[in-house]
């Protein structure tokens, strides 16, 4: 497989896995307000953790591959681009969970 369309797919994956994340996280808080504590709270969090770590981790050798790539050739590959355009709603579930870390006081 080339490594342009390797990367290019990767950075789809992150674009895809940031955006899912996000809107589980949406989920996740709606479920638990609406609902309360039942299986499709846990569900909805559950799969919020999943993705949450997910992305997290395609997120960072995304950007590892992507910035080589991009040296390399001396342009922005496509694969960056699409890594970039995920950073908001990665960053944003992360800066969440460390707002809400922060004040529960434990």
């Amino acid at each position: 497989m080339d490594l342009a369309k390797r990367n290019k797919n990767l950075g789809l994956a992150v674009l895809v896995t940031g955006y899912l994340t996000l809107i589980f996280w949406a989920l996740g808080i709606f479920i638990s307000v609406e609902i309360g504590i039942s299986w499709q709270s846990y569900t909805a969090v559950g799969l919020f953790g999943l993705f949450f770590i997910a992305s997290g981790i395609v997120f960072l050798i995304s950007l590892i591959f992507n910035i080589k790539e991009s040296r390399e050739n001396n342009r922005m590959s496509r694969g960056l681009i699409h890594t970039i355009i995920s950073f908001p709603p990665i960053a944003f579930c992360y800066l969440a969970i460390l707002i809400k870390a922060l004040t529960e006081g434990h």
